[in-house]
């Protein structure tokens, strides 16, 4: 009896199959020195699940998380998109609501408008460069 129990919890059941994901981010030819990726399901073309995320280093490069650090993304196709924003400091002096300027254009940071799309794949690598341009 106790090992039917053990044999049917064998972890979480809504976790998707995922892959790792690691890429460089470019604008205009540059990499970006910070920012983030998501890798949104695109369920139009039959992915659904958990979107994946990933922060851009100082070599514009990336890794995406779905659960646990560097696990990767879902398999299957993704709506991208990318932010960047200027960093604030807060001024305890001046404690005024600040918002932060985005440094990249608009577009990138909305599925409808980015034009980034991706597919993860459960072999092979899933390695990809996404090149902004600022006009």
């Amino acid at each position: 009896m106790c090992l039917e129990l053990t044999g049917c919890s064998s972890g979480a059941s809504d976790t998707p199959p995922l892959a790792q994901v690691e890429g460089v981010v470019t604008l205009d030819g540059t990499p970006l020195t910070s920012g983030s990726v998501q890798f949104i399901p695109d369920t139009s073309r039959g992915t659904s699940g958990r979107m994946s995320i990933g922060s851009i280093d100082k070599e514009g490069e990336f890794e995406l998380t779905t659960i646990e650090p560097g696990d990767g993304a879902q398999i299957g196709h993704h709506l991208v998109t990318i932010e960047r924003y200027e960093v604030i400091e807060f001024d305890p002096d001046n404690p005024k609501e600040q918002f932060p300027k985005l440094l990249i254009p608009k577009r990138y940071i909305d599925t409808k408008t980015s034009k980034l799309t991706a597919e993860v794949t459960a072999s092979g690598e899933n390695k990809f460069k996404f090149e902004l341009i600022s006009k």
